[in-house]
């Protein structure tokens, strides 16, 4: 998928689901690009179907997949392990689960309290980020992909942004 396509294929989902929730559909969106090279590396690999395009590890419940994915660490760098993902029947699942993980989740709480009193995306992916990710950068990359495509149109859908 181009960028356009993806954003096109997830755009209408996240912006639905986040607004729902109330959270950023554009981090959402950013995270997926990221987290599957636009589309192009969803984790159970590219078919129809797989619809895990933010990386998110298994939580304990439901369908699964096993596969490869790259960490970081001070000490090693970047290295490979073999983890265990969430399968999703359909994006609006995927998106819903999402939306749990950022208002629910206790290790997201700073991230949401955040969100809930500034409405600052950029906070909020700073701090959401560190949590999210092994990547030292990871917030700096979500960020640049919300720029570069202007998604932040798509938090138009939220309640606080009228």
């Amino acid at each position: 998928m181009t960028p356009d396509e993806f954003i096109n294929w997830l755009g209408p989902k996240a912006a639905t689901v986040a607004h729902k929730w109330n959270l950023p559909a554009s981090v959402l969106i950013a995270q997926g690009a990221l987290e599957s090279g636009w589309g192009r590396d969803v984790v159970g690999g590219y078919v129809i179907g797989d619809y895990n395009v933010f990386g998110r590890k298994w939580n304990g419940t439901g369908p699964y997949i096993v596969t490869e994915t790259q960490e970081w660490s001070d000490t090693y760098g970047y290295y490979t392990i073999e983890d265990h993902f969430q399968d999703y029947n359909s994006l609006e699942e995927a998106c819903e689960d999402w939306c749990i993980l950022m208002a629910e989740e206790p290790a997201y709480a700073e991230a949401w309290q955040i969100w809930s009193n500034t409405f600052d995306v950029a906070s909020f992916v700073y701090a959401m980020g560190s949590v999210y990710a092994t990547d030292p950068d990871y917030a700096n990359k979500v960020l640049s992909i919300i720029d570069a495509n202007t998604l932040q149109a798509y938090d138009d859908y939220g309640v606080h942004n009228a």
